[in-house]
């Protein structure tokens, strides 16, 4: 049967500009806003991992706020201390408030930033009608006036962005989490499917967030739920012995590459050592392969990258 094809030029899909990944981030750090799920064992090297990152992450600019939630965070307090993570922002996993309290974080500091830009906005008109003798509101009056001083002045900003014209960029770390109600909560699942638009302008796009899911087994009962893993931008794998396991992981990376491909890459990543890893970046940036080991190891494959 021949085929006939005619093109009707008027019918093309149209591809609206955008991106998912609309936080910009150093060149060798990958994209924001991202949710990260991270399998290896126990005292290997999960925590430190996910510290190092963020870390990176804030050196270079592009992260202002880090939550963590953990039922061992005092444990690691040595790892985490100098994210500068307040202790409001250590959140119980068996809370079942606590994804509310973490959605009610993104809109409070998309909220924030948005009165920052208003008070900005009317500072000098509201200075100029004082001046002249005329009335401005209450609301400008508070904002305004500081205290220490005596004097009026522009709003101090939370943090640097707010003055480049961009909102907090936010990350939450689910560390140690396994079997603990956080994981079977289906408020986490619908967190995962849309976290980059949590905080959402009424003039387009969201403050979002970004999230790292650290536990010791991939397939365990009370794990990580599937759709949390379908909905994954990177992975970070270590060494494992169950064959059966790996083979789960090597399934989920089936769109990009083919299992026997993974096995060999996996193999090059963690043969060295235990706290070696295969990191997984399903969407990299130009130029950058899909897998690393560690973070700082480009793994390039012939007819993949």
């Amino acid at each position: 049967m021949k085929i006939t094809k005619r093109v009707e030029p008027k019918a093309k899909i149209k591809v609206v500009s955008g991106s998912n990944f609309s936080v910009e981030t150093a060149e060798h750090l990958p994209r924001l806003h991202q949710l990260c799920c991270l399998f290896s064992r126990k005292g290997t090297f999960k925590t430190t991992a996910i510290t190092n990152l963020l870390k990176m992450y804030q050196d270079t600019g592009t992260m202002d706020r880090c939550i963590w939630i953990s039922s061992t965070a005092s444990s690691n307090k040595k790892l985490i201390e100098h994210l500068h993570i307040k202790p409001e922002d250590l959140l119980d996993p068996d809370d079942p408030e606590c994804i509310n309290k973490l959605i009610q974080i993104v809109e409070d500091e998309r909220d924030e930033f948005l009165r920052f830009q208003h008070l900005v906005k009317h500072y000098d008109k509201a200075m100029n009608d004082m001046k002249i003798g005329l009335p401005i509101s209450d609301e400008y009056l508070v904002a305004y006036y500081d205290v220490s001083t005596d004097q009026f002045r522009k709003p101090v900003p939370k943090y640097k962005c707010w003055l480049k014209g961009r909102p907090a960029i936010i990350s939450a770390t689910f560390d140690d989490v396994l079997g603990h109600a956080v994981l079977s909560n289906r408020a986490t699942m619908r967190l995962a499917q849309k976290h980059r638009h949590i905080g959402a302008f009424d003039s387009g796009g969201a403050v979002g967030i970004s999230l790292y899911f650290l536990v010791q087994s991939f397939k365990a009962v009370g794990g990580i739920n599937r759709s949390i893993r379908n909905n994954a931008s990177t992975f970070m794998i270590g060494r494992t012995k169950d064959a059966e396991e790996l083979k789960e992981i090597a399934s989920s990376c089936a769109g990009v590459v083919e299992p026997e491909v993974f096995y060999k890459v996996y193999d090059e990543a963690t043969k060295d050592s235990p706290h070696d890893f295969l990191f997984c970046d399903l969407h990299p940036k130009k130029g950058q392969p899909l897998f690393r080991k560690n973070f700082d190891t480009y793994l390039f494959l012939d007819g993949v990258n």
